[in-house]
C-alpha cells in the first residue's frame, strides 16, 4: 500500500510539472505572453511586477486571464482591461511604488485583483485563462540583486530563451527587452568614437565603451596608459552583465588625461579566464 501511495504521489508531481512548466526554450504562440518579471524588489521599489506582452495581431482583454504561481491563481481584473496588439502592460503588486521607482515609465500599469507572492529562490510564474488552463509559464530557480529582472528573448524562429536583463537600470518595463541569446563565447569590446577629444567643446567629448561577455562570472574593465600604468577603474570584480560606459577622458582622481593612446583592458572570470585589450585614442 505504501509503495502504491508513493508511486501515485510521484505521478501527481510529474503531472504538475508537465502542466505548469515551460522549459528554457519553447515556442511562443499568438496572444498574451509573460515577457518580463521582477520577484525580488529592493530599496525604494517595494513592488513585485510582471510584464504582459500582447504578441498577437488583435487586442485582448486581460479580464479573461489569470496570473499565478506555484501556489495558486488570482484574477487579473474584474473589469475590461484591453491590451492592444504589440502593447506591453505591467501588472504590479503596488502600482504607485512601481511608478515612483520607474519615473521614466510611460506605459500602463495596474494591480491585479489579488497577488500571488513570487518566491525569491524558485517558483513558477503562470498566465492562464479563467478555467485555469496554462497559456504561458516559466519556472525560475534563481533571481538577481539590485532590482534586475528576468527577461524573455524570442529568436527569429520563435524559440524563447530567458535570462537576466542587460539594461543598465536592471530592467526594461514597457519597452523591448535587452536580454539577447546566445551570449558570445568571448569578450567583445567596441569604442565610439575613436579617437575622441574630451576638451569640453561639446563635440565627441566622451568615448562610449560597449562590452559583452559570456553569461555568469565576474568582470573587470580598466584603462591603462601606454606605459602600463592604470589610470581608470571602470569596473572591478562585478557581476558580468553586458552594457556600455561613457568615458569622459578623466582618470580615477578626476583629472583629464593627456592626449595619446590608452589601453582598454577587459577580464572575465567564470569557468575559465578570458582577457582582451583594445586601444582608445585621446586627441585634441
Amino acid at each position: 500500500m505504501g509503495h502504491k501511495l508513493a508511486d501515485m504521489r510521484f505521478v501527481q508531481l510529474i503531472l504538475f510539472l508537465l502542466m505548469n512548466f515551460v522549459p528554457l526554450s519553447a515556442q511562443v504562440g499568438e496572444g498574451p505572453i509573460i515577457n518580463e518579471f521582477l520577484s525580488n524588489p529592493a530599496g525604494l521599489l517595494e513592488s513585485e511586477w510582471v510584464e504582459i506582452y500582447n504578441s498577437g495581431d488583435i487586442a485582448i482583454d486581460l479580464q479573461d486571464y489569470r496570473l499565478g504561481d506555484e501556489l495558486g491563481w488570482c484574477d487579473i481584473s474584474d473589469t475590461a482591461l484591453i491590451v492592444e496588439a504589440g502593447e506591453y502592460f505591467i501588472l504590479a503588486q503596488d502600482p504607485d511604488r512601481f511608478v515612483e521607482y520607474y519615473y521614466d515609465f510611460d506605459g500602463r500599469v495596474a494591480a491585479p485583483t489579488g497577488w500571488q507572492i513570487l518566491n525569491n529562490t524558485d517558483d513558477v510564474i503562470k498566465l492562464g485563462d479563467k478555467a485555469d488552463n496554462v497559456i504561458d509559464s516559466f519556472y525560475y530557480d534563481d533571481v538577481w540583486d539590485d532590482n534586475r529582472s528576468w527577461e524573455r528573448f524570442v529568436d527569429a524562429t520563435g524559440i524563447t530563451y530567458w535570462g537576466g536583463s542587460y539594461d543598465p537600470s536592471g530592467s526594461s518595463p514597457g519597452r523591448a527587452n535587452s536580454y539577447i541569446y546566445p551570449p558570445p563565447d568571448g569578450i567583445e569590446l567596441t569604442v565610439t568614437p575613436d579617437p575622441f577629444s574630451p576638451d569640453g567643446d561639446g563635440y565627441q567629448d566622451e568615448a562610449v565603451v560597449t562590452y559583452d561577455m559570456p553569461e555568469g562570472g565576474e568582470f573587470d574593465l580598466l584603462i591603462y596608459d601606454i606605459s602600463g600604468r592604470r589610470v581608470k577603474v571602470i569596473f572591478e570584480n562585478v557581476e558580468a552583465i553586458p552594457g556600455e560606459y561613457s568615458w569622459d577622458g578623466c582618470d580615477d582622481g578626476g583629472r583629464r588625461v593627456s592626449i595619446g593612446i590608452y589601453i582598454l583592458f577587459a577580464r572575465w572570470e567564470g569557468d575559465e579566464i578570458l582577457e582582451t585589450k583594445k586601444t582608445i585614442v585621446v586627441a585634441r
